[in-house]
C-alpha cells in the first residue's frame, strides 16, 4: 500500500517516537470515552511496539510490511499512513475537539483515572493538573458529585507527589539522557555491530563503553572498529537502516540515532591500534585513570592510538586488548 498526496511520496517522515506518542494519546483519549479494554490495549500496544522497533515504522508502512509486526491491523496501518500522508489524523483530530490535551496528564496523577479525569472535566471544567490544583486550593472539589474533603485532601496530596516524581524523573529540564536496561540495549547494539562487521572494510569490531562491561543500564550505544578506509565504513555504516539520523560525522567519528531515540558512537582507528582503541573506550573512567597512573609509573604513557616509552618516545601499537596489557606488563583485565 502506498501513502501519497498525489506526488507519489508522503508529505512528511514521522519518526518511530512520534508516531509512538500520537498512538498513545489515542489511548488516553479513547479510555476518557469509556471505550473497551481490547481497544485501549490494541492502541497502548501500537504505540509501545513504535517507541521499541529497531526500523522505522514509516518505512514498513510506506513499503507495506508494517502489518507484519504483532498486533498491527489495518486500521492502525492506515493511520499511520494517513499522518504520514497528510500530517494528520482525522480520529485523533475529533478525539482533540472534545477535550484538552491537558486531561490526559491528569490521568497520570495517582489516584487519577480516566473516569474521575472525566468526571472532573464534565462537571467543573477541570482540563489541566494547574487548574485541578487551583480548584482544590478554591474548596471546589465538593461541586464534583461523589466527592468531598477528603478527597480534595487526597487530591492535593497526589499532585504533590506527582510534581515530585516527575521532576525527579526528567519533568525538569536536562541534558542528560536517561539510562536504559541493558537486556533492552543489547540486542539494538547486536544488530549495528552486524552491520558493522559486515562491511567489507572492517577488520575488527566490537561494542564499547558500558554495554561491553555489562552494566545493568546503559545511556548509548559505543561501538568500536579497525580499518584502513574509515570513510567508506562510515558511508556503509550511516546507510543502517537503524540509523534514523545521522549527528556528527569526522574522519574517523560518527554519531548517529536509532529508530529508538537511541545514540551512537562510532570510533575507526587503523587495525594496527584496534586493541588500544578498544580498551580506552571500553572503560570505566576509573579503571583507564588507574591504567595510565600504572603506566606512567614504568614510565610509559597510554593512549586509544598506541602506548609511549616516554624515555625513548617510540609508540607501540596493540592489534588486540590483551597485547595492551601484555605491553604494560598485566595480565589480561577482561571487560
Amino acid at each position: 500500500m502506498a501513502a501519497d498526496g498525489g506526488s507519489g511520496a508522503p508529505s512528511r517522515r514521522a519518526s518511530n517516537s512520534e508516531l509512538a506518542g500520537l498512538f498513545a494519546e489515542i489511548a488516553g483519549y479513547l479510555a476518557l470515552e469509556g471505550e473497551s479494554t481490547y481497544r485501549i490495549l490494541a492502541y497502548e500496544k501500537a504505540a509501545d511496539l513504535f517507541r521499541r522497533h529497531p526500523l522505522s515504522i514509516a518505512d514498513l508502512a510506506l513499503n507495506g510490511t508494517l502489518r507484519e509486526l504483532p498486533g498491527v491491523g489495518a486500521a492502525i496501518e492506515g493511520k499511520v499512513l494517513e499522518f504520514l500522508s497528510t500530517g494528520d489524523m482525522a480520529f485523533l483530530a475529533r478525539l482533540r475537539e472534545r477535550y484538552p490535551a491537558g486531561l490526559l496528564e491528569v490521568m497520570r496523577v495517582p489516584g487519577i483515572g480516566p473516569k474521575t479525569a472525566r468526571k472532573l472535566h464534565d462537571t467543573i471544567g477541570i482540563g489541566s493538573v494547574e487548574e485541578l490544583e487551583s480548584a482544590c486550593r478554591q474548596g471546589r472539589i465538593r461541586e464534583v458529585p461523589g466527592m468531598g474533603e477528603k478527597s480534595q485532601a487526597k487530591l492535593m496530596k497526589a499532585i504533590e507527589d506527582w510534581g515530585k516524581a516527575r521532576a525527579a524523573t526528567g519533568g525538569a529540564a536536562t541534558d542528560e539522557r536517561p539510562r536504559l536496561l541493558l537486556a533492552e540495549v543489547l540486542p539494538q547494539a547486536a544488530s549495528l555491530l552486524e552491520v558493522l562487521r559486515s562491511i567489507p572494510a572492517v577488520t575488527a569490531a566490537d561494542t564499547a563503553g558500558s554495554l561491553r562491561r555489562r552494566r545493568s543500564t546503559v545511556r548509548d550505544i559505543d561501538l568500536v572498529a579497525g580499518s584502513e578506509e574509515p570513510g567508506a565504513v562510515m558511508d556503509a555504516f550511516a546507510a543502517a537502516p537503524q540509523l534514523a539520523h545521522i549527528e556528527q560525522r569526522g574522519d574517523t567519528k560518527l554519531v548517529a540515532i536509532t529508530h529508538t531515540g537511541l545514540n551512537v558512537d562510532l570510533r575507526i582507528v587503523s587495525p594496527a591500534s584496534y586493541g588500544n582503541l578498544l580498551q580506552h573506550f571500553t572503560g570505566s573512567a576509573e579503571h583507564n585513570v588507574a591504567l595510565r597512573g600504572y603506566a606512567q609509573r614504568q614510565g610509559l604513557k597510554v593512549s586509544e592510538y598506541h602506548i609511549e616509552d616516554l624515555q625513548s618516545g617510540t609508540a607501540m601499537t596493540c592489534a588486540s586488548e590483551a597485547e595492551v596489557y601484555g605491553t604494560l606488563g598485566l595480565d589480561y583485565i577482561p571487560p
